[in-house]
């Protein structure tokens, strides 16, 4: 199918042409989701130039650089019955934000109005709020964008970690439960370099449609038929199975307070085993804080102990030496007796050779 043909197709869709009739549905939602500054906003800016074909605007206001400038799920009518959605991408697929894409691409939050990123109860008012906003009738086309270099400026390639593939696994999956339709993955900037491995990986986690290509910018806007042509044919799709638009919506709504739910559970475990670990932590601070002062109290004992032995010793060495100078006076004192009795029978024994 030619470009001509495929903008044929896109202008006269109708889900009253569908085989299966409309089914409840007039309105198609192609849900561009992703992380932040991987090119949705781009993306729609592409879409729209190859749709108008007129002359280039930035008319999502992308950035130029880092993007994930987008807070609001921004609607872009193509024709009647097409619209464009940029929501908003978030930094890091954790609970707190995946639940909020979750809500997204379910379509449980109203279109034109700022998303903000919460959790548990907050989100859950949140998508009860928007119940009278959001349509049952409108179709849910998934497309995941991704930027595959890491820097633009130097074409650095953007390594896919196994934990990241877990994650984008179930992204997936989750999308598909949401809409009943596998996930078309667009990979930006194409030229960069050799896409073939990154394709690989997307086709490993379950993606059957990929494409890739570069998008038009205020800098680079020359219309090529190649361009042309792989825009609109991600914009191409079909309703052939029986579908039911107010039993979906009801499915969606179920399955994403079951995620919130489950993480919340999963908050209140790590919540719980924090706060173990923190307990553990006190205690086992307590336990060497203890052990630190049995220490303390057994070297001061030991000290005290040696100190008083030196005591003991010095003062058992005073002792001997006050009874060793005792000894010593005696002595003397016994030797000054026995001169001065010595010299007492000298002197009488002098006395009495005299008077013979």
């Amino acid at each position: 199918m030619d470009s001509d043909e495929m903008r044929r197709f896109i202008e006269n869709f109708s889900f009253d042409k569908c085989k299966k009739g409309n089914q409840g549905f007039n309105r198609v939602l192609i849900q561009l989701f992703g992380l932040l500054g991987h090119g949705k906003s781009s993306f729609i800016n592409t879409c729209i130039y190859v749709w108008k074909d007129c002359e280039f605007e930035n008319w999502s206001k992308s950035m130029d650089k880092d993007g994930g400038h987008t807070t609001e799920r921004i609607p872009y009518e193509l024709t009647e019955n097409i619209t464009l959605v940029d929501n908003r991408g978030c930094g890091k697929m954790d609970d707190k934000e995946s639940g909020v894409i979750f809500a997204q691409l379910g379509n449980l939050l109203p279109l034109g109005k700022e998303v903000q990123w919460g959790e548990g109860f907050g989100l859950v008012e949140r998508m009860v709020k928007a119940e009278k906003e959001v349509k049952t009738s409108d179709f849910i086309f998934p497309v995941f964008v991704y930027r595959w270099i890491s820097d633009v400026s130097i074409l650095v390639k953007k390594e896919i970690t196994n934990p990241e593939k877990e994650d984008l696994k179930l992204l997936f999956q989750t999308a598909q439960k949401l809409t009943g339709v596998i996930p078309i993955v667009v990979l930006t900037h194409k030229t960069a370099g050799s896409l073939t491995k990154t394709e690989g990986i997307f086709r490993d986690l379950g993606i059957d449609r990929i494409f890739s290509f570069e998008n038009y910018t205020r800098e680079d806007h020359m219309k090529t038929r190649g361009k042309h042509e792989e825009s609109l044919e991600t914009l191409q799709f079909r309703v052939e199975q029986p579908r039911d638009p107010s039993e979906e919506m009801k499915m969606r709504r179920k399955l994403v307070l079951n995620y919130i739910h489950e993480c919340d559970i999963k908050e209140q475990q790590r919540k719980v085993e924090k706060m173990k670990a923190s307990e553990q932590v006190q205690k086992e601070k307590k336990l060497k804080q203890q052990e630190e002062e049995m220490k303390k109290w057994r070297e001061e004992e030991e000290r005290q102990q040696e100190e008083g032995y030196k005591r003991h010793q010095q003062q058992c060495q005073r002792e001997r030496e006050r009874e060793q100078a005792l000894k010593e006076e005696e002595i003397k004192a016994l030797r000054e007796n026995q001169k001065k009795k010595s010299g007492f029978f000298e002197n009488m024994f002098k006395t009495k050779k005299k008077d013979s």
